[in-house]
């Protein structure tokens, strides 16, 4: 299974030790069940506000056309490389 570092505060390290030892489980199953439960409970949704930005006026009119520009320059440089031999 493939592994990763996740940095806790203390305060919430010690109310997952707590909360591990009260089911009789490993803090790393904890925080995998925990996920787990997260993820069902989002199944499908996004965060409210998620693409919600406080760039407003001239910054986000810079920032639609700097978009525009690096779409136009990847689609320009595209190449078709035809059909894969299989």
């Amino acid at each position: 299974m493939p592994s990763t570092t996740i940095h806790f505060p203390d305060w919430i390290l010690k109310k997952i030790d707590t909360r591990a030892r009260e089911y009789g489980m490993s803090r790393n199953r904890y925080v995998l069940k925990a996920c787990e439960a997260a993820l069902d409970r989002e199944e499908g949704q996004r965060p409210v506000d998620f693409f919600v930005s406080d760039t407003s006026g001239e910054d986000l009119e810079l920032l639609r056309e700097a978009a525009g520009e690096m779409e136009r320059g990847i689609f320009s440089h595209r190449q078709n490389r035809g059909a894969l031999l299989l």
